[in-house]
């Protein structure tokens, strides 16, 4: 008994160190590149380290390297930059490699220790969350504004524990101080983007509770979020709709003026005033016009592994930073994230990502036997969605991020865990 507690007092530090290892890499302050390195690295000694990993590996990682391939050659082919495509190798493997690590160490934990192994993961959650809450308090009480643009004081938010703890409320399993605490997390997910004056995180906040109150919600709580919804939108114009200072920036906003410079970018099609999203724009023209001019040749691999784009079809006169750019003038990184696997990996490696996401998200059941499996079953396909969709602005949810495969693990290994336990007691009962 000992010898198995030990074990999966092991794995339950290797999972931790996998969530966190940002964090943990944190103090040595190295470049971003490297630290990502590192993590990816970690992901693949975890996996080649576990027992007959090579007979054990999983299909969609094995099926992703083989996808991968074309898009590799081509990408060597065409001159790209060696950093580049090992970039772009990483991502795309990043969530299947996610993926097949979560499931290798996951299988070795009983149902009910991973739920607990989440629910410990949310509690650490709400600790960064309420001592983000403090400084800001804290630079509020010292004269700085409630609402700032880009402001470094934002609320430590995170749309998955969001959900969790959303979903915890609604099927009524916690109570007292718990419940207050959870509350408050909640709000803080609405109110966050106000604060920052966020374009993304705003509609992903209102696409979450749009999904949640169609999917997810009886009547009842499609009332309470009803009144929430009008109680969030009356305050953001009734305490917010004024004028915030960026230090950063030396410009003024209001929580409304970024929606209304994109609608009147819209109107008046002038780059300058919305530069931010006139710059995607500039890159969707980009990337589709170089795609259709090598048309059927881009289609089945996109220009390959570390490719580059550039503004031949669409100028673009601003809302980017200068890293972005190569020596030729070429850019990187894309924005987009469906138009990122097909320029990169091609239709192909684009319907296999696809097909990945699609089909767990359908396997992950909310079948009403277990209050706890249904609220991390109701969260992780929420999760899934929105991080796809998040990536649609910002590609770091699911596209690149080996985090995203492993919570897909983690719902995935639940859900068979608790089928196993239903069998098992069926099976005695006859």
């Amino acid at each position: 008994m000992r010898i198995l507690k030990a074990y999966n007092n092991f794995y339950v530090a290797i999972i931790f160190i996998l969530l966190f290892f940002g964090t943990l890499l944190a103090p040595l302050q190295l470049h971003p590149k490297i630290s990502y390195a590192i993590s990816f690295l970690f992901y693949v000694l975890v996996i080649l380290f576990h027992k007959n990993a090579i007979v054990r590996m999983n299909r969609w990682l094995f099926f992703a390297i083989i996808v991968l391939i074309p898009s590799v050659l081509l990408g060597l082919y065409m001159g790209w930059s060696y950093i580049d495509i090992s970039a772009d190798i990483g991502r795309y493997l990043a969530p299947f490699l996610g993926y097949t690590a979560g499931v290798l160490l996951l299988n070795h934990l009983e149902y009910y220790r991973i739920i607990y192994l989440l629910y410990g993961l949310l509690a650490l959650k709400l600790f960064s969350y309420y001592e983000s809450v403090i400084s800001k308090a804290s630079n509020v009480f010292q004269g700085g504004p409630l609402v700032e643009y880009a402001s470094p004081y934002g609320l430590e938010v995170h749309f998955l524990y969001a959900f969790i703890a959303y979903f915890l409320l609604r099927n009524k399993l916690v109570s007292g101080f718990k419940k207050v605490l959870l509350i408050g997390y909640v709000v803080g997910y609405i109110v966050n983007p106000i604060l920052i004056i966020s374009k993304a995180r705003t509609i992903t906040m209102l696409l979450s509770f749009t999904l949640i109150f169609i999917f997810f919600s009886n009547l009842k709580d499609k009332v309470l979020l009803i009144i929430l919804a009008a109680l969030v939108t009356g305050t953001f114009f009734l305490y917010f709709s004024g004028k915030t200072y960026n230090s950063a920036t030396k410009f003024d906003y209001s929580v409304t003026s970024r929606f209304q410079d994109t609608l009147e970018l819209i109107k008046i099609k002038e780059y300058s005033v919305d530069a931010s999203t006139a710059y995607r724009v500039a890159e969707i023209k980009n990337v589709i016009g170089m795609l259709y001019d090598k048309f059927p040749y881009s289609l089945p691999f996109g220009f390959g592994s570390g490719a580059l784009y550039y503004d031949n079809h669409a100028q673009i006169k601003g809302g980017i930073f200068k890293e972005n750019y190569r020596p030729d003038g070429g850019i990187h990184d894309i924005f987009f994230i469906p138009l990122a696997y097909l320029f990169r990996y091609g239709i192909i490696g684009l319907l296999f990502m696809f097909y990945f996401v699609v089909h767990y998200y359908r396997k992950i059941s909310v079948n009403n036997v277990n209050a706890h499996q249904d609220t991390i079953a109701a969260s992780l396909k929420l999760f899934i969605i929105m991080a796809i969709i998040a990536d649609l602005f910002i590609p770091v949810h699911a596209y690149g991020n080996p985090l995203y495969g492993f919570f897909i693990a983690m719902g995935i290994v639940l859900q068979n865990k608790l089928n196993g336990q239903y069998s098992s007691s069926n099976a005695s009962v006859v």
